[in-house]
């Protein structure tokens, strides 16, 4: 039976990798952090919802420790 056992598409994931220049990696690393100490993966999956209106689940914003990215849109305010 061809796709027995392997689940539902949309339960199913697939690895991306994308090869970057030193200086980028870490200025997506440095995005991350800015942005709630968020893991790149967070920061990647929110910004092609936002920027491209991609389908992301909100479950899939969160990074691996729980946390949820904020819009990509969103203003800084000063709350002091």
């Amino acid at each position: 039976m061809a796709g027995a056992g392997q689940g539902s598409e949309s339960r199913r994931s697939a690895f991306l990798q994308l090869r970057v220049t030193p200086t980028m990696h870490s200025a997506i690393t440095r995005l991350a952090l800015d942005h709630d100490n968020l893991t790149v993966r967070a920061l990647v999956m929110n910004a092609l919802k936002q920027t491209y209106g991609l389908d992301v689940p909100d479950e899939e914003l969160r990074d691996r420790r729980g946390r949820q990215a904020r819009p990509a849109h969103s203003e800084e305010t000063d709350h002091g």
